[in-house]
């Protein structure tokens, strides 16, 4: 799989769960950070992998735990594969934070859908079933199609996140940014990766830190 890299860069992806900066629901944004996880144990983890077009992106209020009611953003997604898990022809992504008419709130690295989007993505399960993008930002792939015999390619924008490191020591934060991949290497790496693990579950910590 060396020849399988991010255009310059890691494919390293962001793991969901470890938040370090706090990302409250407030009108204006904050900065997020995380810590990175191997794009295979982000392949390992994902209760669903999608390939599918964007159809439809609404806001609705949610009643929280605490008896409050918060924004959440619905994306209707047509299906064109499920790469990983199996359902139907469309998909809802549930997102925390969104605009409504009563209230407005956004959360730094959660990720965007606009109708029309052509995209690859994570999706992990809420307690209480919803779908949702897996690793924020970082379960989200563009697709974005070749033209004048040009590769399709899948771009990954995580330029609203931080990721912590403690490579040197001291926790510091490195910066997110824009990585793009051909479609066809990535799509054959996951699929590559979802065959080793159903060999040997452990493979998310055998190959040892993601696609360089």
């Amino acid at each position: 799989m060396g020849s399988l890299r991010w255009a310059g860069a890691r494919i390293a992806l962001a793991a969901l769960s470890i938040v370090v900066a706090a990302t409250v629901f407030q009108p204006r944004a904050r900065a997020t950070v995380m810590v990175e996880v191997p794009l295979e144990a982000m392949v390992r983890d994902a209760d669903a992998i999608v390939v599918g077009v964007v159809e439809n992106v609404g806001a609705r209020l949610v009643m929280s735990p605490s008896g409050g009611a918060e924004p959440h953003t619905i994306t209707t997604l047509r299906v064109r594969e499920w790469v990983k898990g199996s359902g139907g022809e469309l998909v809802r992504i549930d997102e925390l934070g969104g605009e409504t008419d009563i209230v407005s709130t956004r959360i730094a690295g959660t990720p965007e859908y606009t109708r029309g989007d052509e995209v690859v993505v994570f999706l992990r399960r809420t307690p209480d079933g919803a779908l949702r993008t897996y690793a924020m930002v970082q379960g989200r792939f563009s697709i974005l199609r070749g033209f004048a015999g040009a590769d399709d390619v899948v771009v990954r924008d995580t330029t609203s996140v931080g990721f912590a490191t403690w490579a040197s020591g001291p926790m510091a934060i490195e910066h997110g940014g824009v990585r793009a991949m051909r479609l066809d290497d990535f799509l054959a790496y996951v699929r590559a990766t979802l065959e080793q693990i159903e060999n040997d579950p452990t493979t998310g910590r055998a190959l040892g830190g993601g696609a360089r």
